[in-house]
């Protein structure tokens, strides 16, 4: 019916109208060759909404600017095992509140949950008590979603922004006794900014109230459901 329309406009219009129209057909070529905007994205494409980044957990408000960016891209939160793996398999850890993510105290190797690309790893001026390490998952449920690392970890040999991760594979290993241990959460793939704080979910307040955010609460169900310790509810 479209294209009837469209077909039937083109010898009234002028040199310019033909130029938009053939400019919005590669537009809709794109967009179907693409499988649409449900599709599952590629490296390409996360790269491109890595700026805009916005999640939001089923119930979860967000501020005026959070919506408008979640209109661009939105993942899900999903709490769902296939395709992923539990991050702290190879790991021995005791956890600890749910705040922005989930804190743990322990030893051993964290590990990709999975498919995913690394977007952010530094070890100093983080924001953070330690480093701060965010990968892009590129497959599964939460295809799109960033997930962070950070605090008492070191990164895996050889990891590097721009790498891509398979599940399993090692991502960081963990300080024993660490003075404020370690958190693993969902990311925003805005620098080092949990997602929780993005979306207005967390406060200097919150933080001193041990309030568990809506993403923090989300991360602890999925570590629980991939057979990992989930975090603790203290507020």
């Amino acid at each position: 019916m479209w294209g009837e329309r469209a077909r039937a406009r083109i010898p009234g219009v002028g040199p310019r109208g033909v130029g938009g129209i053939a400019l919005l057909a590669a537009i809709v070529a794109s967009s179907l060759a693409g499988g649409g905007a449900g599709g599952a994205p590629s490296a390409a494409r996360a790269d491109a909404a890595q700026s805009a980044f916005v999640t939001r957990p089923s119930g979860a408000q967000l501020t005026p600017a959070g919506a408008a960016a979640s209109r661009t891209r939105v993942c899900p939160q999903t709490v769902a095992t296939a395709g992923y793996a539990n991050p702290l398999a190879g790991a021995a850890v005791k956890p600890e509140r749910v705040d922005q993510g989930v804190d743990y105290a322990g030893s051993g190797t964290l590990v990709a949950i999975g498919a995913g690309k690394v977007t952010y790893l530094g070890t100093t001026n983080t924001g953070w008590p330690g480093a701060f390490i965010e990968f892009q998952l590129l497959s599964g449920a939460d295809a799109g979603c960033y997930v962070y690392y950070a605090e008492g970890v070191v990164p895996a040999a050889g990891l590097a922004v721009g790498q891509t991760l398979l599940a399993g594979q090692p991502v960081a290993t963990i300080i024993p006794k660490y003075p404020s241990g370690i958190e693993l959460g969902w990311g925003s793939g805005r620098g080092t900014k949990a997602f929780a704080k993005v979306a207005g979910q967390w406060s200097p307040t919150d933080d001193q109230d041990n309030v568990a955010s809506a993403a923090g609460q989300s991360f602890s169900a999925l570590i629980a459901a991939l057979g990992g310790p989930p975090g603790k509810v203290e507020g």
